[in-house]
């Protein structure tokens, strides 16, 4: 009986200090969090001119935040559109005039709520002005995620 006892209390003074080098690692493993990184980048990006066929040209030009998150080995990229200009737009006679100045500020204001994609609703009235206008986003978009 006493060697039992004295074999079962060795077994445990030899097993105690590792158990608190093991909790003491797992506390020191908690405490060294990975730091965290974040990167903002504004970039602004012309898309192509989009063609509206006789009417002429659309260009997009966009206003782009790319937010870029670190945290250990672990990277996140996150992009938004915050501001979008048409610098370029049918304006040769009075009637695409009028056409544009009522679609083109719709368009903006789908693009700023779509997000980053260029799936939009087209423009019923100003069909040419809208399929040029999505042609040119989608060529802003690509550059953008390509550069």
């Amino acid at each position: 009986m006493r060697r039992a006892v004295t074999a079962l209390l060795g077994a445990f003074a030899l097993a105690a200090p590792t158990a608190n080098a093991d909790v003491a690692l797992t506390r020191a493993g908690k405490a060294k969090k990975p730091k965290k990184r974040v990167v903002t980048v504004k970039k602004t990006v012309a898309g192509d001119q989009g063609s509206a066929g006789r009417w002429g040209t659309v260009q997009v030009t966009l206003v782009v935040r790319k937010t870029t998150t670190i945290v250990g080995k672990r990277k996140t990229v996150q992009r938004k559109i915050v501001g979008l200009k048409v610098p370029v737009y049918p304006d040769h006679t009075d009637r695409s005039i009028f056409i544009n100045q009522q679609a083109l500020p719709l368009l903006e204001q789908e693009v700023l709520t779509a997000r980053y994609t260029a799936n939009i609703d087209m423009i019923s009235g100003a069909t040419d002005t809208s399929g040029a206008f999505i042609d040119s986003l989608q060529s802003a978009l690509l550059k953008e995620t390509t550069v």
